[in-house]
């Protein structure tokens, strides 16, 4: 861990110094330390808007963690007149030496989150101490259960997967500390612990980019699925009382024209103002797009012409690029109303997650009636005149996957969701890159990554092993 913390940490204008192996004489002018910081509450305001920062930091929500998931997996193919980014990652490359390199932004948001609270003391106790305390839990908790996401494999995923190696807990503002892999369990234990532990403290509403009550319950309902813990997961999704966005509301909330249905975001506006999270898809160029990836024709094909998703152009169109080739290009990211820059905000939870995570979790117990209902719930906002199927049995779990697939495609969800249902990835020999299916299609050697694979799994950065030698390499690579 020595080298993601041997660092200097931004915090807005406030430089906390993470001492380094080779000690710093004096801090700059514009800088305090540690030690005469977290004095008042308005110097923990500014802290807990650092720990939100740091999401949007390096390769994590304001880079490629919504995007990686899906170019691994069936949903998006390579687009060959874009600049062919991730290419590594789309071809299933990913090695030590070609890594992910994610570790150093959670991280981040976990030390400042550290900071805050081995300072806390420093309040008087009351609500406003016991919100920024629960906010940065929140934080830390999510930032590891997204390292576990990628690095780990997801207790659902097999038998013996609870026992494998999982992400170390830091609770410590030791720049220098080295801690081992625990198993995935003890993770997850933690995760979910510190979830339950603030979500009676935190405050119903912190405005815009901030954890809340509704957001830590929905994180709990997806933690819980993703452990195989079905009846907490229906209860911390009954605890949430955003409801789903409507079909009136749903294209604006892409645009950042409307909050309907989003729990959490990381409001890059109030934090980081410019970070473009939706050029991993494309560009655009004097009135045309360029591709870096585009919905595959199956994925394409599987949304209904009476499904909003579509119909609106809220999450795809069909573009030409300056050559006039169609795609079906992704304009789920495309740029703020008006804007086709790729800086939006990005959406961590919404309400339509939960209710999926809810209809899963009741599947997932036989009890088909309520997940039936909640999977509705979902579709009736996203389809004109609705008339529910009514499935049943394993006929309702596919129509759960499916409305996942289609709803939170470009999320960063597809990859974890194929990993913790043990399914493999599957894309067409045939189709290519073009809206019609023509093109040029994946090779052959990347169209099928089976379910089991280590591949699923991101390796440990090379660079961390090197500075941390008996740190755990993930089996296989």
């Amino acid at each position: 861990m020595k080298n993601i913390f041997k660092t200097i940490i931004l915090v807005f204008g406030i430089l906390l110094f993470n001492s380094c192996e080779d000690e710093l004489d004096q801090l700059p002018n514009d800088s305090v330390s540690p030690d005469t910081f977290y004095n008042n509450i308005g110097e923990f305001e500014s802290a807990i808007r650092g720990v939100y920062s740091g999401f949007l930091s390096g390769n994590y929500y304001g880079g490629q963690f919504l995007a990686l998931p899906d170019i691994l997996t069936d949903n998006v193919i390579i687009a060959q007149e874009g600049r062919l980014s991730n290419r590594l990652f789309f071809e299933w490359r990913h090695a030590p030496n070609l890594a992910y390199s994610f570790m150093y932004a959670p991280y981040v948001v976990t030390n400042r989150a550290n900071l805050i609270l081995s300072n806390i003391d420093n309040l008087p106790a009351g609500q406003e101490r016991s919100n920024i305390e629960a906010e940065a839990r929140a934080a830390r908790a999510l930032a590891l259960f997204d390292l576990v996401r990628v690095f780990s494999e997801i207790p659902t995923q097999s038998a013996g997967a609870s026992q494998t190696l999982g992400m170390p807990i830091i609770t410590s503002t030791d720049p220098t500390i080295q801690v081992l892999r625990p198993t995935v369990e003890t993770s997850y234990d933690f995760i979910i612990s510190e979830l339950e532990a603030v979500k009676a403290t935190i405050n119903a509403d912190n405005g815009t980019g901030r954890f809340n009550k509704n957001a830590v319950n929905g994180l709990l309902s997806r933690a819980y699925l993703y452990n195989g813990e079905y009846l907490n997961a229906i209860t911390a999704a009954n605890a949430v009382t955003t409801t789903v966005a409507t079909s009136a509301n749903f294209p604006a909330v892409w645009t950042d024209s409307s909050e309907d249905g989003v729990i959490f975001k990381v409001d890059q506006d109030r934090i980081l103002d410019g970070v473009s999270i939706g050029t991993s898809w494309s560009q655009s160029n004097a009135g045309a797009i360029v591709p870096e990836y585009v919905l595959s024709f199956e994925l394409a094909n599987l949304y209904a012409s009476t499904d909003v998703r579509k119909s609106s152009g809220a999450y795809t169109q069909i573009q030409a690029d300056a050559s006039g080739n169609l795609y079906n290009s992704i304009t789920k990211m495309f740029g703020e109303n008006g804007q086709n820059n790729g800086t939006v905000d990005a959406k961590v939870i919404r309400a339509a997650e939960v209710q999926l995570n809810k209809a899963e979790a009741h599947a997932m117990l036989g009890q088909f009636t309520e997940a039936l209902t909640a999977l509705d719930m979902v579709r009736m906002n996203r389809y004109s005149g609705f008339i529910s199927p009514s499935e049943t049995g394993a006929a309702l779990l596919d129509a759960i996957k499916l409305e996942r697939r289609l709803e939170l495609f470009a999320e960063g969800h597809r990859l974890f969701d194929l990993k913790r249902w043990n399914q493999g990835v599957v894309r067409s020999a045939t189709d290519g890159d073009f809206f019609d299916g023509t093109g040029t299609p994946v090779p052959s050697t990347f169209t099928s990554l089976p379910a089991g694979s280590h591949l699923f799994q991101f390796p440990i950065p090379q660079t961390e092993i090197n500075a941390f030698p008996e740190f755990q390499q993930n089996p296989g690579y």
